[in-house]
């Protein structure tokens, strides 16, 4: 009779330790999962220097600017993204960040050649279209 005690008394531990084990594990898991979906979510703010440097490689190499077209650029793209950050900080950011983006959007296609526009337009728009979807409220010019 001792025998059989034992067995089921180790029998009763082992299944405590499994559970305790995977109910340890489900939780390291989940704050794991939520660890990692903050993560994500919190980007980098990069400053408006980097911003506008990407900016303009991207408009050197998809749309062959000229270097004349690319000092006009380079000047108001940096200043574009300064004002940015400046409206970012505001009350009313929303209205002043899409006056920013028609003022822009105006000064570019002073700049560059009508194909060009075009181009530049559609990603634009792609890039408010997507900003509108992440930013709930934010709707696109």
């Amino acid at each position: 009779m001792k025998m059989i005690n034992q067995n089921a008394s180790l029998k009763g531990s082992s299944i405590t330790i499994n559970y305790l084990l995977s109910a340890s594990f489900r939780y390291c898991s989940i704050i794991i999962f939520l660890f990692c979906s903050l993560t994500t979510w919190a980007q980098p703010r990069y400053s408006p220097e980097v911003r506008s440097k990407k900016e303009i490689q991207w408009l050197k190499d998809s749309l062959q600017i000229n270097d004349a077209q690319l000092n006009k650029i380079s000047a108001i793209s940096l200043s574009y993204q300064q004002d940015m950050d400046k409206a970012a900080n505001q009350p009313d950011k929303k209205k002043r960040q899409a006056k920013l983006m028609k003022k822009m959007d105006a000064e570019m296609k002073t700049i560059l050649d009508h194909g060009q526009y075009i181009r530049y337009y559609n990603r634009e728009e792609l890039i408010r279209k997507q900003d509108a979807r992440v930013y709930k409220g934010h709707q696109p010019m």
